[in-house]
């Protein structure tokens, strides 16, 4: 199978390297300056039925005015593929000569033969031997006794106003770093462990709680104690419905859960909450450290927004943890020191300093040669990186990649207030959409005989669902690390999952769904256009997402749909999703898209109007509504599993959320610097103040 989209994008990010990489290099022998300069060259190389592309990072001594300077060269070379091996010539060293005075550069070639098996089989082996490592030849830590280094994803350091401030509704994910805390955590078993909170009385009657929060816990730089009042601040300024500028992700959670009635702080450590709609999950997911709800619930002080405003508390991160933040670059860095005497634990280590890292050859290398203690690795590179001798290290977490269609708007009444939608003027219903079926107006002159516009859009998404081999992506693009995925929110490893709810790979079968749809192929093989935006998850465009949403538009192509895949920022496409006015399809997880989330969980809130004036997934069902209130209020998990069965086959034969591949999340450490890294259950990694080192 090939991957069409997805190879021609890994060719235009070579061509984009090498030149880049030329301009480095002629800056840096012109100018005979004395800095190191560190530059990727890329090799690209062909071979039968498959397009490889393969980094080289080469590195010499230059003599310029009695100084010795490191230089990058720049290699590319073509390699004629004839039979089963093939043997490459690649410049790897070039000897320089450098008249100072008028700065020309004389260059040297020698060459070097390196043999490479052409099958992409045996040259995966190859490289999987060239990262055998014993773990005595890893290499020594370079970080300052008592600090670790991590390189992450680059949008691991940035929110979606693309600042560092503690703001709720624009929340750096300081929790992950140890410096944000919330009311509940996960713990080994439960998700509702206390944190902040440290005890609750729930009514009788499902009302409402009335919350505890902990004493005697400090504010980072002498802002004082952690009190009620700032708790209850955070909730409602987090809120959408009572703060219309709430930007914060998974906001709309608080909508569903709180309503428009503001959270009060009844004394000095008491905050009293009333229920709009009670959902089982209230600590374990809206309140809670690592949950979707967990985005939005940190700690942070309302007297240093009184005092410095807005624009201070978005540029100074505030928090309770064991950590705190002394230093934030958006997109670049943030350097993170412990806090002694820490109400809940001291951490071990001294400082913590995450580096934005892209891409994924340059956190490889990092860790390699022990610029990084720890690295995210994408998934295609795990089951190489296990072989290295390096520790993999995680949270247990796996993120579900589906694809969910927006505009699909089909309750008639606003859930939140009671109002109708007034739907004749909403713009997704203007024109034809293939994926977006109109109940509201389901007879229009483009169906074809027989068939209204739900069922044609119905047809036309399970026909998407059906087309794409979940197991070669897998393969292919995760490196054999990851599950396939059916129904997002649902794991086909839990008991609960019945396998008639799997679409089977089947191309045939997609082709003749949009032939009954009335989507037969034109003379250039077409059918229709279909946009496909990469969501925020895994690094999105610039990391595995975006891999991931090119093999399915390969995928997609081979049965006549010409797709454009979307990598813009998140933060441009989000405001579509809050409005309800997008129709662009979007691979994410859409909050509850985690692999370890529990089966009884109520599904499908942010499928519904109780999170209008926040984010949702794009597409609202009155069914749905109906399945995640009445499992949100049942006491009983036996029947909250009977009616997430019935949310399970509904999805399944609508297919408005159809779920691709499970991808875990997961690091690797340098054995010989961290000797170990307990996590609890979560998102991502998290609690590094556990970290011990050798």
């Amino acid at each position: 199978m090939k991957f069409l989209t997805y190879m021609s994008m890994r060719k235009a990010v070579a061509s984009a390297l090498l030149a880049l990489s030329a301009a480095v290099m002629v800056f840096a022998v012109a100018c005979g300056g004395t800095e190191t300069v560190i530059q990727t060259v890329v090799v690209e190389k062909s071979v039968p039925g498959e397009t490889v592309i393969q980094t080289v990072v080469v590195e010499k001594e230059v003599q310029v005015a009695g100084e010795t300077v490191v230089q990058t060269v720049v290699v590319e070379k073509e390699v004629q593929v004839a039979g089963e091996t093939v043997v490459q010539t690649v410049v790897v060293e070039k000897e320089v000569v450098v008249e100072v005075e008028k700065e020309v550069a004389v260059e040297v070639e020698k060459e070097v033969q390196v043999v490479v098996t052409a099958t992409p089989e045996a040259m995966m082996e190859a490289e999987d031997d060239a990262m055998m490592v014993d773990p005595a030849d890893l290499p020594d830590s370079k970080s300052p006794p008592g600090s670790v280094i991590m390189a992450d994803l680059g949008s691991a350091l940035g929110s979606i106003t693309g600042n560092g401030g503690s703001l709720p509704d624009a929340p750096l994910s300081a929790r992950h770093w140890g410096a944000g805390e919330s009311l509940f955590t996960p713990g080994d078993a439960d998700w509702d462990v206390p944190m902040l909170a440290e005890s609750w009385d729930l009514a009788d009657d499902l009302s409402g709680v009335t919350i505890n929060i902990r004493q005697g816990v400090q504010l980072h730089n002498g802002w004082g104690e952690l009190t009620a009042e700032d708790m209850a601040w955070v909730l409602n300024r987090t809120n959408p419905a009572i703060n219309p500028e709430s930007i914060a992700a998974s906001a709309a959670n608080l909508t569903a859960l709180f309503g428009d009635v503001p959270v009060e702080a009844i004394d000095d450590y008491t905050i009293s909450a009333q229920f709009n709609n009670f959902d089982v999950r209230w600590a374990s997911n809206f309140l809670n450290q690592e949950a979707s709800g967990g985005l939005t619930t940190m700690a942070t002080s309302k007297r240093a927004f009184d005092e410095n405003g807005r624009d201070w508390l978005k540029d100074n991160f505030v928090g309770t943890g064991p950590f705190r933040v002394a230093d934030f670059k958006s997109g670049t860095s943030v350097t993170l020191e412990r806090v002694d005497d820490h109400w809940r634990t001291t951490p071990a280590i001294d400082t913590l300093r995450v580096l934005a890292v892209p891409e994924e050859f340059t956190r490889v290398a990092l860790l390699q040669n022990g610029e990084a203690d720890v690295a995210f690795i994408d998934p295609k590179d795990l089951a190489r990186m296990a072989k290295s001798g390096f520790m993999q290290v995680g949270a247990g977490q796996g993120i579900q990649e589906g694809i969910m269609f927006p505009g699909n708007l089909w309750e008639t009444t606003n859930a939140l207030t009671g109002e109708a939608i007034d739907f004749p003027s909403h713009g997704v219903f203007v024109r034809e959409i293939p994926w977006v079926g109109n109940p509201h107006s389901p007879q229009d002159a483009d169906n074809p005989p027989g068939i209204d516009d739900m069922e044609q859009a119905r047809l036309v998404r399970h026909a998407l669902a059906r087309s794409v081999d979940r197991d070669a992506i897998v393969e292919h693009v995760l490196g054999g690390v990851g599950n396939p995925v059916h129904v997002t929110y649902f794991s086909t490893f839990n008991p609960n999952w019945e396998s008639q709810y799997e679409y089977p790979y089947d191309p045939a079968e997609a082709g003749r769904m949009l032939d009954q749809a009335g989507y037969s192929a034109n003379d250039d093989g077409t059918r229709f256009q279909i946009p496909l935006f990469v969501g925020p998850e895994l690094g999105g465009g610039e990391g595995p997402a975006g891999e991931i949403g090119d093999a399915i538009a390969g995928f997609w192509e081979d049965i006549g749909i010409r797709v454009e895949v979307l990598k813009y920022a998140y933060g441009v496409f989000r405001p579509g999703l809050v409005s309800r006015s997008t129709v662009v399809p979007m691979l994410t997880s859409c909050d509850d898209g985690k692999e370890s989330y529990p089966f009884d969980w109520p599904k499908g809130l942010v499928q519904t109007t109780l999170t209008r004036g926040g984010f949702s997934c794009g597409f609202e069902s009155p069914d749905i509504l109906a399945w995640y209130e009445a499992a949100a209020a049942e006491p009983d998990r036996e029947e909250r599993i009977r009616i997430n069965k019935e949310y399970l086959a509904y999805m399944h034969n609508w297919a408005l959320f159809p779920g691709y591949v499970t991808v875990p999340q997961a690091y690797y450490a340098n054995p010989n610097y961290i000797a170990s890294w307990d996590m609890h259950l979560g998102n991502t990694y998290n609690s590094p103040e556990n970290i011990v080192l050798k």
